[in-house]
C-alpha cells in the first residue's frame, strides 16, 4: 500500500491528526529516520512498518507479505546503504529490507532469539546488536547474519540485565542499553565491558518507573523515554539529570504511554507516542544555540511540528 498524499495529509498521518484510521498510526513503538529523510515507524498495532516519505509526499506499508511479512515489529534502524533492519518480537527474528521495501534476508536461527526488541548497527565494526528481552542479553550478529557473540545474562550486577528493551549507539561506538526492569541505563563498550550505569526505581527526578526508549544526541546527552512518567529525561554523559520534557496529555509536547526514541544526524528527536497514535518530533539546538535563545524560549525542547 503506497498512497500519494499531500504534505498536510502526510504530516497529519504522522502526527496523529488524521481522523481516518486508515491513514494514521495504531500503536507505534520503534521509530527511525534515515539519511534521506524517510521516517520509519514499527507499528505493533498494524503489525507492519509504516514509512513516511516527506520528500516525495508518500507513505507505504512494509512487511505485509511473503518472506518479509511481519507480525509484531518493534525495533528498527537502517545502514548507510539504505537497508532497513526490523525486529519481530513474535516471529523471533530480525528482518532486512532493501531501500524499496523488498525482503533481503532474515537473521536469527531457531533458538538464537527469543524476544528481540531494540536494534542498532555499528558499521565500522560490522556488527548488529539486538536486545533480547526474554534472554536478558544482547545478541551480536555480523553483517551476513551470523551470530558471533552474546553480551550479558540475567542479574542485577553491572553487565547483567533484567528484561532490557532498547539500545542506542553514540558516535564513538558506545552502547547505551535500557535495562528496563533494573530501572537503569547501562553504558557499554562494543565488547560488552561496562563503562557506567545510572538510574534507579522511583518517582523522583532522574529515577525511572517504566523506561523504554533511549537515544543519544551529537553532544553525548542521553534521552530516556519513560512510559509511566509520560516524558523523556535528558542526562549528561555521567548520568546526571539535565532536563525532563513532557507530561500526560494530548497536546504537542505531552505524551500518553510513549515508547521508542531516535535522534538523527541533525539532532531531531523522534518519540513514538503510542496511545496518541503519533510520532512527536523535537529539535535539540545545541548548547551554543540554546544559550543565545530568548530567556522565555523553550526551543531546545519544543516540538518541531505543532
Amino acid at each position: 500500500m503506497q498512497p500519494d498524499l499531500g504534505t498536510e495529509q502526510l504530516l497529519g498521518a504522522l502526527l496523529g491528526a488524521r481522523e481516518d484510521r486508515g491513514e494514521r498510526l495504531k500503536k507505534p513503538y520503534g521509530v527511525h529516520a534515515d539519511k534521506d529523510g524517510r521516517i520509519y515507524v514499527a507499528d505493533t498495532g498494524w503489525g507492519k512498518v509504516v514509512v513516511f516519505d516527506p520528500v516525495n509526499e508518500k507513505f507505504s506499508f512494509w512487511g505485509t507479505e511473503g518472506k518479509g511479512q511481519l507480525t509484531k515489529p518493534a525495533g528498527i534502524t537502517s545502514d548507510s546503504n539504505g537497508r532497513v533492519y526490523v525486529t519481530d518480537v513474535w516471529d523471533k527474528r530480525l528482518i532486512v529490507y532493501g531501500p524499496d521495501g523488498g525482503f533481503l534476508s532474515a537473521m536469527g536461527r531457531k533458538g538464537e532469539l527469543e524476544s528481540p526488541v531494540g536494534v542498532a548497527i555499528d558499521e565500522s565494526l560490522g556488527r548488529i546488536y539486538v536486545v533480547d528481552s526474554k534472554k536478558h542479553s544482547i545478541a551480536v550478529f555480523d553483517m551476513s547474519g551470523t551470530m558471533v557473540a552474546t553480551i550479558g545474562e540475567r542479574g542485577k550486577d553491572p553487565g547483567q540485565f533484567n528484561f532490557p528493551t532498547n539500545l542506542a549507539l553514540d558516535r564513538n561506538g558506545k552502547l547505551y542499553v535500557m535495562d528496563t526492569m533494573n530501572f537503569r541505563v547501562q553504558v557499554l563498550e562494543s565488547d560488552g565491558s561496562v563503562v557506567n550505569t545510572f538510574g534507579e526505581v522511583g518517582d523522583g527526578l532522574g529515577q525511572f518507573a517504566r523506561p523504554k526508549g533511549i537515544a543519544v544526541d551529537s553532544e553525548g546527552h542521553i534521552y530516556v523515554v519513560d512510559a509511566a512518567f509520560n516524558n523523556f529525561q535528558i542526562f549528561d554523559s555521567e548520568g546526571r539529570l539535565l532536563l525532563f520534557v513532557g507530561s500526560i496529555g494530548h497536546n504537542p509536547g505531552q505524551f500518553w504511554l510513549p515508547a521508542g526514541a531516535y535522534i538523527d544526524g541533525q539532532d531531531r528527536i523522534y518519540v513514538a507516542d503510542q496511545y496518541n497514535f503519533r510520532i512527536q518530533v523535537f529539535q535539540y539546538l545545541g548548547e551554543d544555540e540554546a544559550a543565545t535563545a530568548p530567556a522565555d524560549s523553550e526551543a531546545a525542547a519544543a516540538p518541531e511540528q505543532q
